[in-house]
């Protein structure tokens, strides 16, 4: 246990700092898997609704990754692979 005053409060900031962070990569997931669950029902009934709903759940999640970059939680080069291989995903589920 630190015996520093200033130690002991980096310990605490770095416990918010974690929470945080936690709290920013759970969101990602959650909505990268609610993305890749409407991909997954476009894929077996192609129509419009389905792409719609596929693009807005990318959308978001686009939007999640980029505020996630902005606050330090998730590299910038992570956020770029992560909405490339979304991306991808979608491309190669409209060809079919």
């Amino acid at each position: 246990m630190a015996n520093i005053k200033s130690a002991i409060k980096r310990i605490d900031i770095t416990k918010r700092n974690t929470l945080k962070n936690k709290q920013y990569n759970s969101t990602v997931k959650t909505f990268i898997k609610k993305y890749l669950q409407s991909l997954g029902i476009y894929k077996k009934e192609p129509n419009e609704v389905n792409f719609q709903t596929a693009i807005k759940n990318l959308e978001i999640v686009y939007s999640k990754l980029d505020k996630a970059t902005k606050v330090n939680v998730l590299h910038r080069n992570t956020a770029a692979r992560k909405k490339s291989a979304l991306k991808i995903a979608l491309n190669s589920s409209k060809r079919h």
